[in-house]
């Protein structure tokens, strides 16, 4: 009875070491095989398992320290490379990295490159006009600088007349022959009558002769009728000639306003010497001959 019952004990035991022993067996290939799956999953580069951290955590500190010490010793011996943690597939270069090994490009701040949605197109906008217009600008101001014949420089100016605006008289003097386009006028030098397209003021030699409007200086030129004379562009196609003159202060492309000096009265040529010295004073618009004497003020 005594032998029955010792030999029951004895199998209970050997049935529990037995089950102890499966049980530790099944827990060693469990933990064995999810090791396995997080290194597995570890080694894919892209995956980490947090969840093995806190059972690894005195490995992962032993590791971290133990390649911080060989990435600083291997800095140390300027060695070019470090690779670290091969076992896990994660290879840390020491070159310095360059725009090949990126996949985008850098861009710094202030790049034109870089946009902001909503921003950025609306200041490349603005920055583009204002750009355009400084060249605009500049090139009106380059295309309005001209040099004279004297190496003189000269901003142009935008010329506009009306005959409603008037005009100043060249000398303050009589008339002495009237414009007439509309029947002929007597020369007196020539004997003979014919259509004047001038207003002709009496005036003695060495008298100042004045610009009747705004204008820019055309033509200086001389010719036997009128001699030494100067045309005036006025503006909206009207322009002024000045005729019987001598000592002329402008030059060509030159601009004046009203009143100022343009020469003086000159003695006579031939063709109005009965007449005696005079000033010349013409009128046309678009080519045609207008009747300066109506404009006076």
């Amino acid at each position: 009875m005594r032998r029955n019952k010792k030999s029951g004990i004895n199998k209970e035991r050997i049935i529990m070491l037995a089950s102890s022993a499966f049980v530790l067996a099944a827990l060693t290939m469990t933990g064995v095989y999810m090791k396995g799956q997080n290194v597995e999953s570890r080694d894919d580069g892209y995956t980490l398992d947090f969840t093995a951290l806190p059972n690894n955590a005195d490995d992962k500190l032993q590791e971290i320290t133990e390649n911080s010490d060989e990435h600083l010793l291997k800095e140390d011996e300027n060695i070019p490379g470090l690779t670290a943690n091969n076992t896990a597939g994660n290879e840390i270069a020491g070159t310095p990295v360059t725009e090949d090994d990126l996949d985008y490009m850098p861009q710094e701040v202030g790049s034109g490159n870089v946009e902001i949605p909503g921003l950025t197109d609306q200041e490349t906008l603005l920055e583009a006009a204002q750009k355009e217009q400084q060249n605009s600008d500049a090139d009106r101001q380059k295309e309005e600088r001209k040099q004279t014949a004297g190496g003189d420089v000269v901003v142009e100016k935008t010329l506009h007349f009306a005959e409603s605006d008037g005009l100043q008289q060249p000398v303050q003097s009589d008339i002495l022959m009237h414009y007439s386009m509309d029947k002929s006028t007597y020369f007196a030098t020539l004997d003979q009558y014919k259509y004047n397209p001038a207003t002709i003021f009496s005036a003695e030699e060495g008298t100042a002769v004045t610009a009747c409007a705004q204008g820019k200086v055309t033509s200086i030129f001389e010719n036997e009728e009128i001699g030494k004379a100067v045309t005036l562009d006025l503006g909206d196609g009207y322009e002024a000639t000045y005729g019987q003159l001598t000592e002329i202060t402008v030059k060509e492309n030159s601009y004046v306003n009203p009143g100022d000096t343009i020469g003086s009265v000159a003695a006579p040529t031939k063709y109005y010497s009965t007449e005696g010295s005079n000033v010349y004073f013409a009128l046309t618009h678009n080519g045609e001959p207008v009747n300066g004497e109506a404009l006076f003020r």
